[in-house]
């Protein structure tokens, strides 16, 4: 059976921390190559150096790859300063999503900036990914879920704290994760036993990540090929309004 892909959770640009080749070209030869019809994207300057700029430099680079990548914006808290309709224009430049990276920034979930942003992303409907690959994150995450009217995305979820972010997904049915650190035989088996096949999307973490491995890892799984086609497409497609 022939699956429709869509990667949840890609990225280019500059990396120095491994050198990396992440120009954007890459990441679209790679989608090509290994049959993704398109991801949603975002320009690692706006994670290492200043979101302006990397939100800036996702949409144009977007916009000259004919529809492949769907641009995600990205807000460090730490710059944040209550830029009253920053999301509502971003929104409006075509950004599907917003992600959050508390880990690599060193920022804590509840920092007050962080939450003022997370108002301005409700009034705008649009899904949050946040980073919640360590022991702690879901429960950090879980935190200031109530009332929130947000779809969030846990990246990064591994089988050492995947009891940790199902319970988080049980209290809270708006709190979906992505496969991008799966990796032991039967563990998406495993969680999609445990939170639906409706709650998890694929993501590979490309350019920075192995796509083939990423990818390959879902389609060997032990599932069904229903499950297989909300994972790979079906989900996102729902939480984008059809991508």
């Amino acid at each position: 059976m022939a699956f429709e892909i869509i990667d949840i959770n890609t990225v280019f640009g500059p990396w120095p921390i491994v050198r990396a080749d992440m120009h954007v070209e890459r990441l679209v030869e790679a989608l090509k190559n290994h049959g993704v019809s398109r991801s949603l994207a975002l320009s690692t300057v706006g994670v290492l150096h200043n979101h302006g700029d990397g939100n800036a430099e996702t949409l144009r680079a977007c916009s000259e790859q004919g529809g492949v990548l769907i641009p995600v914006a990205t807000i460090d808290p730490r710059g944040y300063f209550g830029n009253a309709g920053l999301v509502a224009k971003l929104k409006e430049q075509g950004c599907k999503m917003f992600r959050f990276f508390p880990l690599l920034q060193e920022w804590s979930l509840d920092h007050a900036a962080f939450c003022d942003v997370l108002d301005e992303i409700e009034a705008a409907n649009l899904p949050v990914m946040v980073q919640a690959r360590d022991t702690g994150c879901p429960t950090a995450l879980m935190h200031i879920l109530p009332g929130r009217n947000i779809t969030f995305i846990l990246e990064g979820i591994s089988f050492e704290n995947m009891a940790e972010a199902v319970s988080v997904m049980r209290k809270y049915p708006n709190v979906l994760c992505e496969t991008r650190e799966l990796r032991v035989p039967g563990a998406l088996r495993f969680l999609l036993d445990q939170v639906g096949s409706d709650r998890v999307l694929f993501g590979s973490g490309c350019l920075r990540s192995s796509l083939a491995a990423s990818l390959g890892y879902v389609m060997d799984a032990d599932i069904t090929d229903d499950a297989k086609a909300a994972v790979l497409a079906g989900n996102v497609k729902r939480l984008l309004g059809g991508a």
